[in-house]
């Protein structure tokens, strides 16, 4: 037998409880697959014995994958006789595909309960919110590189960069080997997400400290994100062409999707 019950749960997108309360529809956005999911919460209330017990939660794809865990940790339940109210804001989900996921819910390693929730895939608006903007469309440089979970190190390992910014993406490209002519930003190419982070227009203090999903960049898309970075390259010398060619081969594009809420 279990050692508590479940009274209430849900798995909901922080935007959307603030919007439809606690007991709004179950859905987690993200923004590009696969990707970080945007901010969401995962609600319980328990009815459990008087004291610490260990709870964990597991979130579980359609083809039956954990695809993220809450704990195991251990929570301080109030008694059976009350109900203990519990909230876990996730920010680091990385899920690989939409559609109806389940969330596993167990106490001392036993599972308690089960609820659906839905994985639904919300595009890049074309426009970030305002501060977001300010920092990508005021300023010809940003921050960007491998986030702190990455390195290993407890911090960002971050580069200024110059880049592209159109439609709510941004491109930035990378000297494959590092050279006075071009800059070089860590975990490019390979890394699934990087960190960004703008500047105040005039100033070298940060904006907007932000995840984005990483895409490498290769054949049309290549060129494509190419002709948009070249027009933005102030210190070019010589004409647009002679750039892309000593790029080809040479450097790498990222595509970056922020996930930040609309």
């Amino acid at each position: 037998m279990p050692i508590g019950d479940l009274v209430f749960a849900n798995v909901i997108d922080a935007t959307q409880r603030a919007a439809q309360g606690d007991m709004g529809e179950s859905v987690v956005y993200v923004r590009s697959l696969p990707g970080r999911a945007l901010p969401f919460d995962v609600l319980r209330a328990w009815k459990a014995p008087t004291g610490y017990i260990t709870e964990e939660i597991e979130l579980v794809t359609p083809g039956g994958m954990v695809a993220h865990r809450v704990g195991p940790a251990a929570r301080a339940m109030l008694g059976s006789m009350d109900l203990t109210h519990l909230e876990t804001q996730v920010e680091d989900a990385v899920f690989s595909q939409p559609g109806a996921y389940l969330a596993s819910f167990r106490l001392e390693g036993d599972l308690v309960a089960q609820g659906d929730f839905e994985v639904v895939l919300q595009p890049v608006p074309a426009k970030l919110p305002p501060s977001f903007e300010d920092g990508l469309k005021r300023s010809d440089v940003i921050w960007v590189g491998l986030p702190a979970k990455a390195t290993g190190g407890g911090r960002d390992r971050t580069v200024p960069a110059w880049f592209a910014y159109r439609a709510g993406k941004i491109y930035v490209l990378s000297k494959r080997t590092p050279g006075p002519e071009e800059q070089t930003v860590p975990g490019v190419p390979g890394a699934d997400e990087l960190v960004v982070i703008t500047r105040r227009k005039g100033e070298n203090t940060s904006l907007e400290h932000f995840i984005a999903t990483a895409r490498d960049l290769d054949g049309d898309e290549w060129e494509e994100a190419a002709k948009v970075l070249v027009d933005r390259r102030r210190s070019r010398v010589g004409p647009p062409e002679e750039s892309l060619e000593k790029w080809r081969g040479a450097c790498d594009i990222v595509e970056l999707t922020p996930v930040v809420p609309a």
